[in-house]
């Protein structure tokens, strides 16, 4: 399965338990394929490396955490699309998805969940995503 991760979750997952955690657990076991593109990867190692709470997690665990989701990781380049995103930030998340044919775009932010669906990709929160794929 294909799936585009907000950077949000995966930060999550980094400091707490819960549905983000159990997401990356299923992208290090190999059960969801993660796209991303430099953009997205960036801005994920940027926050991870550079801000708080984050800086409490020893640097080489950081890095460790970053390598296995790039090993893990499709690399595609997002394609603007028709359907826009009421953040203009978040639009990058929108275009690699469908740009991907992703499954899935899994996100906490509201931008984004609003649509719903689109070319598609099903858009979701962590919780719904492990709602519904442990229900298929």
């Amino acid at each position: 399965m294909k799936a585009v991760v907000d950077s949000n979750v995966l930060l999550a997952a980094a400091i707490s338990e819960g549905p983000p955690f159990d997401i990356v657990g299923m992208v290090f076991g190999g059960q969801i394929a993660p796209i991303f593109s430099r953009e997205t990867f960036g801005e994920l190692a940027d926050v991870l490396m550079t801000r708080e709470p984050f800086d409490q997690i020893a640097r080489e665990v950081r890095a460790a955490f970053l390598g296995h989701l790039a090993e893990h990781g499709t690399w595609v380049r997002p394609v603007p699309q028709a359907v826009k995103c009421r953040d203009p930030n978040d639009q990058v998340f929108l275009d690699l998805a469908v740009a991907a044919s992703a499954d899935y775009l899994v996100t906490g932010d509201k931008d984004l969940l609003v649509l719903n669906e689109v070319g598609g990709t099903r858009i979701r929160t962590p919780r719904q995503f492990l709602d519904e794929i442990r229900t298929q």
